[in-house]
């Protein structure tokens, strides 16, 4: 072991987690963060004024090391990751959702991949993460890279044109990255994540751990689930403030995929289908629709393979 592996390994991660009625699945993403054997660790529980019994499943643990903090009033999400993470006192910070899952690796894999590279000027390391539900495994999470690396360094390039594939549940960013890029803007409430690697990847180096360190849940109850129109709109307004780092070209490829997304969403819903017609017709992107629809059968009849196999 170096001496810097050494020292990483008494460092404090401070473990972000924001819940509102997320009483389902908690015990298991607690118990994940418990068997990490990176040990070092603080939990800051954040709940957003549940009605169930989230309060009593944390306060449970009786772990000095986590922490249950209750929002005076109903607050955005953003709101509540920039609460929870005044009050983290670790030089990392880490976020794991009430349903999602690490292997008890995760801290230690991305802090071990830090002190490899000898680059002091890492802001955010990430994993690979899969999808679960509750038909099983679902794949990859950011499902292009399946097989081939995810992309370290500068990634703003990839972020912009490729959508958010830092799966926040892999995310560990650094206390000097936080500082410097400020406090999410509270005008993002299901997209804050994607404008904090954004700012987090201008500003500093991104690295990765390539082996599965995570697992993302999906279920009709996530926030990400019930929220795709919100989160695709945000992700737009995100693409556009940040238009000057890429080409004119690159920049409304991009736009019109965001378009599609959210004329899709709208087919979903009543009362807005032809203005989803309309948005996708107007401003949208026909060879990423005929691709998606490609990719989305191609992923569905994989999966009925080894579901068979």
């Amino acid at each position: 072991m170096s001496s810097r592996t050494a020292d990483l390994s008494s460092t404090l991660v401070s473990v972000v987690m924001n819940g509102h009625n997320s009483a389902r699945y908690l015990r298991e993403a607690i118990d994940s963060l418990r068997a990490q054997t990176h040990a070092k660790w603080e939990l800051i529980f954040w709940d957003n004024v549940s009605s169930d019994d989230s309060e009593a499943i944390v306060r449970g643990y009786c772990d000095p090391r986590i922490h249950f903090h209750t929002a005076p009033t109903k607050m955005t999400l953003a709101e509540g990751r920039n609460a929870a993470i005044r009050l983290a006192r670790g030089a990392w910070v880490a976020f794991l959702d009430c349903d999602d899952l690490w292997i008890p690796e995760k801290l230690e894999s991305q802090l071990a991949r830090y002190a490899s590279v000898g680059n002091t000027h890492v802001g955010l390391i990430y994993a690979r993460t899969r999808t679960v539900s509750a038909d099983g495994d679902q794949g990859e999470t950011v499902y292009r890279y399946a097989g081939r690396p995810l992309p370290e360094g500068n990634v703003v390039r990839a972020l912009l044109l490729e959508g958010n594939l830092i799966p926040i549940v892999s995310a560990l960013i650094s206390r000097e990255a936080l500082n410097a890029v400020g406090e999410i803007p509270s005008e993002f409430t299901f997209a804050e994540d994607y404008w904090l690697f954004l700012a987090v990847a201008a500003k500093f180096d991104v690295l990765c751990v390539q082996e599965t360190c995570c697992f993302y849940r999906a279920h009709d109850e996530s926030a990400t689930y019930r929220n795709k129109l919100a989160s695709h709109t945000e992700s737009l307004r995100i693409l556009e403030s940040w238009r000057s780092a890429l080409s004119q070209a690159d920049f409304d490829a991009r736009r019109a995929v965001y378009h599609t997304l959210i004329g899709l969403e709208r087919l979903r819903l009543r009362g807005t289908r032809l203005a989803g017609l309309r948005e996708i017709a107007l401003k949208g992107s026909l060879p990423f629709l005929l691709l998606g629809s490609a990719r989305y059968l191609l992923r569905r009849f994989v999966r009925r393979q080894r579901a068979y196999s």
